[in-house]
């Protein structure tokens, strides 16, 4: 109805958390110095022990404040473009259009509580305020949710479990880990590719005590098994860095979700409020993880070292290069081929311009278009970190020479600083070679003679 309330649910690094003012997971230069130099600043950024579902206690506690609108990764585990002019381009009114903070490190099942009571207040002050004459029907008003990543299990939550469907008029999903992330895994065992060692096992170090990343620890079947094929993670697995109740505690996060969805279809109908999702599909993801003998877990970005015949038979499984495509579906859905997939990688996938489009059909209540993914299968890999001054790889694969690929740099403010031609290496693949100072920079892989664009963030220490 055009005169829903639309609340966007950022996920990871989405809003900042701030200590007397200052965004302390503003991953900067001076931010990670402090990480790696300070214990103090490490045990401040930590939460206690068993929180579960519980608030954080001093030192611990941060302050919420507001979304953020520019470039921020984790590094290792997920990149983020922000939201800057995201109600301009829905064209949205000010008043119609809020975005819901939240601190990010806690269980999705504390902030979907948080939702509830933020739903509440914004969609009453919505429908008694309202102007009658530009929205007649907002006395009637529901919400129409927008999700990045982990921000749709926020609100799955809170509107399975909570009983929040009944003030909800559609929730779309961006890049959202419905079965969890493989790469969530590698991070909490500390094998983040490309992450400098030491800050890897810092920053490893601190989110571990995170719930919010423990409940993202897949629950479809990711274990290559050479007597059993492919099966689910079992918290009796020893695993380095991830004690076996975050295990144990994603399977009954993702239970939850699950079972209520089942009784809530039964009782009310599954059509309780429309549900899109969308997902990139074109890039090298985690897909699986083995354990050979003797050995670290090893991770695949497919499953062709399954003993299971028919994932042998699998087409080649991508995702946005953090969730693959299959734990972007949500779990009720039949098939991958339901959800609407892009091109892009998942730090963009609120801001690409096909997926601002069809936002904007979903916010204003027209149906929507059936064709997001551009005709060309191009998957981008670049690292999340690098060092200043030294080179680093952006690569492309399946990209057909005549769209001359070029990868530019932005600044945070969206400036061009520099612009080349990606080299053709055979096999439709292309390369860039790259060096760049210090700070936070925006890589954009691009064709100049068709309408092809991917988007990520890297930083450079």
């Amino acid at each position: 109805m055009r005169g829903d309330l639309v609340i966007v649910v950022p996920g990871i690094m989405g809003t900042a958390l701030t200590r007397v003012g200052q965004d302390v997971w503003d991953l900067s230069l001076q931010a990670i110095g402090g990480i790696l130099g300070s214990t103090r600043t490490r045990e401040m950024l930590k939460l206690q022990k068993d929180i579960r579902d519980e608030d954080p206690e001093p030192p611990h506690a941060l302050d919420v404040g507001g979304a953020i609108f520019g470039p921020r990764l984790l590094p290792g585990l997920i990149s983020d473009i922000g939201y800057v002019g995201l109600r301009r381009k829905l064209d949205i009114e000010p008043d119609r259009f809020v975005v819901f903070p939240y601190d990010w490190r806690l269980s999705n099942r504390n902030s979907a509580r948080k939702l509830r009571q933020f739903v509440d207040e914004r969609l009453s002050h919505w429908q008694e305020t309202a102007d009658p004459a530009l929205y007649p029907g907002a006395k009637d008003a529901k919400v129409v949710f927008l999700c990045r990543s982990m921000g749709g299990l926020v609100v799955r939550y809170y509107t399975e479990v909570l009983g929040g469907w009944e003030k909800t008029r559609s929730v779309t999903t961006l890049g959202t880990p419905f079965s969890g992330s493989v790469k969530a895994l590698r991070f909490l065992t500390g094998q983040a590719r490309w992450v400098p060692g030491p800050l890897n096992e810092q920053i490893r170090e601190i989110c571990s005590t995170y719930p919010s990343l423990g409940q993202l620890i897949p629950t479809y079947r990711i274990v290559l098994d050479e007597e059993n094929g492919r099966v689910a993670l079992d918290s009796r697995t020893p695993l380095e860095g991830v004690d076996p109740w975050m295990i144990e505690e994603s399977v009954r996060f993702f239970t939850d979700i699950d079972n209520a969805i089942q009784k809530n279809d039964a009782l009310h109908g599954r059509h309780r409020y429309a549900l899109f999702a969308f997902g990139g599909d074109k890039h090298r993801t985690d897909q699986a993880i083995s354990f050979p003998m003797g050995s670290k877990p090893r991770f695949h970005s497919d499953f062709s070292k399954s003993t299971d015949l028919n994932d042998r038979y699998l087409p080649s499984p991508r995702g946005d290069g953090t969730v693959s495509h299959l734990a972007q579906t949500p779990p009720e859905w039949s098939s991958t081929g339901q959800p609407l997939w892009l091109d892009s990688r998942h730090a963009d996938l609120m801001n690409a311009d096909k997926a601002i489009e069809q936002l904007k059909r979903i916010c204003d209540d027209v149906p929507l278009a059936q064709a997001l993914s551009s005709e060309h299968p191009v998957g981008v890999e670049l690292p999340d970190v690098a060092v200043a001054g030294e080179p680093f790889e952006i690569w492309a694969t399946n990209a057909e020479a005549s769209l001359r690929l070029r990868v530019r740099r932005l600044a945070e403010n969206g400036r061009c600083v520099w612009d080349e031609e990606m080299r053709p290496c055979g096999d439709d693949t292309f390369r860039a070679e790259v060096r760049a100072e210090s700070g936070r920079w925006t890589l954009e892989v691009y064709s100049p003679t068709v309408k092809y664009v991917c988007r990520d963030v890297i930083l450079v220490v």
